[in-house]
């Protein structure tokens, strides 16, 4: 898997967490409420449905994007490895990934401009959260101080 498809499932995943989460943050239950209890079930179906339809549009270009990704995988692969040629396969792995990004971008503003505006404001506040980070999460945790 690539960088890319790990952070699209990523997202996806933070997305799906935040809305059905519903475990409280510890120490933060007053001042931050849970998004699951912030916005109504029409509004997350209409979420989740503009995300699912969106992924589905950028079919094609997730297609080009994992031949790609082959073909940067047999210039790993070549012996003797050819610097120039992984060079070139990984300038192509970023403009298929970008590909696979403006279509889907293109196909949620679509979805977007059709939602009511209060499920429009629901989709920005969850987006102006970012994930929500716990402390017990060791990937973002500061490293020990000597």
């Amino acid at each position: 898997m690539t960088i890319s498809l790990l952070f699209n499932l990523l997202l996806l995943g933070l997305v799906v967490g935040m809305l059905v989460r519903h475990i409280p943050d510890r120490g933060h239950r007053e001042e931050r409420p849970r998004l699951a209890q912030d916005i109504d079930t029409e509004t997350r179906r209409a979420m989740f449905g503009l995300m699912r339809e969106s992924y589905r549009e950028s079919r094609t270009e997730r297609d080009a994007r994992n031949a790609v990704r082959a073909q940067l995988a047999d210039a790993l692969k070549a012996d003797p490895f050819d610097a120039e040629a992984v060079r070139a396969a990984f300038a192509d792995l970023r403009a298929a990934e970008g590909s696979v990004h403006a279509a889907t971008h293109k196909a949620m503003i679509a979805r977007l401009e059709a939602l009511p505006p209060e499920q429009r404001r629901a989709m920005a506040d969850m987006l102006a959260r970012g994930p929500e980070r716990d402390r017990r999460n060791r990937r973002n945790s500061r490293p020990p101080k000597d």
